[in-house]
């Protein structure tokens, strides 16, 4: 039936080609069309990989590539290769995030991107066996619990297997426990029987790796005698006294003998000849008194616990010295020069200490006339630093010194008149004074060639 008379009429719909065929027919040029977009795949650190990227559109575009938004710049390591982005070495750093490819038709400004693109990077890095409870190692005592850490890491999530002194460790034993997820070896109660090297490798889709750095463990048997102090060497003077320090600790407490280098035992009950001196305290400290030559020599202090071997700790009783210093030649300076005396110290033990006296006094560190290590150092000679110095060096077994005569000479012309020589005219002379030396107030020198020849050819 025809629709009733003065109804609106519907609008006619159009066939699906003849929609398509529109712009064709209307002379409008096609969009851009991606014939490849880039796709999401795995990568591997550091290996090659390739974002394709391939466009077809009626006029020339512009191609470049976004990560995250903001457009890639090319590098060594990654850069476009035609329209495709193109990468030398993945970088799980540098190149986590969203790809897109951008095609752009500068004359007419139309643009179209691809879908988003990303990597699935696959990794692992090596890394150390660290000790992450307790807090240090000088906290790790028997019967508590120990926990080390793998820090190897990577993507996928790497399997880890831990070895200690190189034989692997299955998670069924019952003194360890094994978590992959947290890298953990935790070891409870911790006991001497896990006393070793530990380390640890790990797998995964890239590859495997070990660990940089193991850590050695090392959990005492309380029987074992262990040491507390031990004893250092000592020097001392003739006829003092030397203690010697030495502990052990063990559970049953361990037992100590002191020895001396002809292995003779020393006891307060029983003591050799050379050390009826010689005193053993109950806390194992050895003391000698009025030490003799005879006394000095290696000293050992032994420690035996129920089990293990013993331990042995040496020190040496030294008996202070000290050798007599050389002696010093007379020294002559001129006034206003810089002068330097060295104190050869003596050889001694301990190292004797080295200082230089002026008049009973000591010298200081700084100033015109001071010391410089074991030097007497004058920084401008005056005619007022003639006299004594004495440098002294000591140390327990005494003090030596040895005195040195400085002479500081003045130079000046003579007087007027003196300037010749008896058949040597022209030739010049000079008055030197030695104050406080010579008798008389002033000797005569002849300069020769411009230098002053002091001891041959002085003038009477």
């Amino acid at each position: 039936m025809g629709a009733a008379r003065g109804a609106p009429s519907r609008p006619r719909r159009l066939p699906l080609l003849s929609v398509l065929l529109l712009p064709l027919l209307g002379g409008a040029q096609a969009a851009i069309v991606f014939i490849k977009e880039p796709s999401s795949q795995d990568a591997l650190q550091g290996r090659r990989a390739l974002l394709r990227c391939e466009v077809e559109a009626p006029g020339r575009v512009h191609v470049y590539w976004l990560l995250d938004g903001a457009p890639v710049q090319d590098t060594e390591r990654r850069f476009a290769q035609g329209s495709s982005l193109s990468f030398a070495a993945v970088d799980r750093l540098q190149d986590s995030g969203v790809f897109q490819c951008v095609a752009r038709d500068d004359a007419t400004g139309e643009e179209a991107r691809s879908a988003n693109a990303s990597f699935n990077i696959k990794w692992i890095e090596t890394g150390p066996v660290v000790l992450k409870h307790p807090a240090s190692e000088a906290e790790i005592q028997p019967q508590t619990q120990v926990t080390l850490r793998c820090h190897i890491d990577g993507h996928p999530r790497p399997t880890y297997q831990w070895f200690r002194d190189g034989n692997p460790l299955s998670d069924g034993q019952s003194n360890h426990t094994v978590s992959s997820k947290e890298r953990n070896l935790m070891l409870r109660p911790a006991s001497p029987e896990h006393s070793g090297l530990y380390s640890c490798c790990a797998h995964n889709a890239f590859g495997q790796v070990c660990s940089s750095q193991n850590f050695t463990l090392s959990i005492a048997d309380e029987s074992f005698a262990r040491v507390v102090q031990a004893p250092q060497d000592v020097v001392v003077a003739r006829n003092e006294e030397a203690m010697f320090h030495c502990q052990f600790s063990a559970q049953p407490p361990p037992s100590l003998q002191w020895v001396f280098e002809d292995e003779t035992p020393i006891t307060n009950r029983s003591r050799p000849p050379h050390l009826r001196r010689a005193t053993v305290f109950a806390n194992g400290s050895l003391l000698l008194t009025q030490v003799r030559p005879r006394n000095a020599g290696l000293y050992r202090c032994i420690g035996q616990g129920q089990r293990g071997p013993p331990i042995v700790l040496e020190a040496t009783l030294h008996l202070a010295e000290i050798e007599d210093m050389p002696p010093f030649e007379p020294r002559v300076f001129t006034a206003g020069s810089e002068e330097r005396v060295a104190c050869l110290p003596p050889q001694g033990l301990p190292e004797p200490s080295v200082w230089w006296e002026h008049a009973g006094v000591r010298l200081p560190a700084h100033g015109r006339v001071y010391q410089k290590g074991h030097e007497l150092v004058f920084a401008r000679t005056a005619e007022s630093d003639a006299g004594v110095y004495t440098c002294h060096a000591a140390n327990l077994a005494g003090q030596r010194r040895q005195e040195v005569n400085i002479t500081v000479a003045s130079e000046y012309l003579c007087s007027e008149g003196g300037g010749e020589m008896e058949g040597s005219p022209g030739l010049g002379v000079i008055d030197r004074g030695f104050p406080g030396v010579h008798p008389r107030p002033c000797q005569l020198w002849a300069l020769v060639w411009e230098s002053v020849s002091c001891w041959e050819v002085m003038l009477e």
